[in-house]
């Protein structure tokens, strides 16, 4: 047993741990908006909540012992730098885009119980939200491919390059879907 075994454990804890959280949150955003009352809105919203105990430890404790690993054993490569530059980027993603469209869900969530009123369900259908915790999830999927292939540069960057087109693309299909239930309603 070495320090640098002890740092590997910790930091695949902390990348369960963080992809745990990643499927709650799309668990969580999916159901929000398949919900048909105002009670399961609220449960939803209580799991959704409780993520932030999840994700900021579980991404603090990945880059704490992946800075440990890079220092004592894999080096300063491109793919290190790809891997921070992608944790940086779920973060804020996570933080200025998905939460405050969160929170304007918590606070448009009226005390009473009943359906989802129209002007709620528009929040709940937010596509910025589900496209936002589409390109964290993928993003993180590129940072683990980055992780494990150990590519060069040009590769590394190209792997989040394209989970940040998944999020696109996300948002995209999403859009032309709505569009196409709505020329079909009229």
């Amino acid at each position: 047993m070495s320090p640098y075994s002890i740092a590997l454990f910790f930091h695949l804890v902390g990348v369960l741990a963080l992809f745990g959280g990643i499927a709650l949150e799309q668990t969580g955003i999916r159901q929000l908006r398949n919900a048909p009352s105002l009670a399961q809105v609220r449960e939803w919203v209580t799991l959704l909540r409780g993520l932030r105990r999840i994700d900021a430890p579980a991404g603090l404790t990945v880059l704490v012992s992946g800075g440990y690993l890079a220092t004592h054993g894999a080096g300063h490569h491109a793919w290190v730098a790809a891997g921070i530059v992608g944790m940086v980027l779920m973060a804020v993603l996570g933080a200025v885009v998905g939460r405050p469209r969160f929170l304007a869900i918590v606070k448009a969530l009226p005390a009473t119980d009943g359906p989802v009123s129209s002007s709620l369900r528009a929040r709940l259908d937010d596509p910025i939200l589900r496209a936002t915790a589409a390109t964290r999830a993928a993003l993180g999927l590129g940072i683990v491919f980055d992780m494990v292939v150990k590519p060069a540069a040009p590769v590394a960057v190209i792997s989040l390059a394209l989970a940040l087109v998944v999020g696109a693309a996300t948002l995209i299909s999403r859009r032309a879907s709505a569009r196409g239930t709505l020329a079909a309603n009229e």
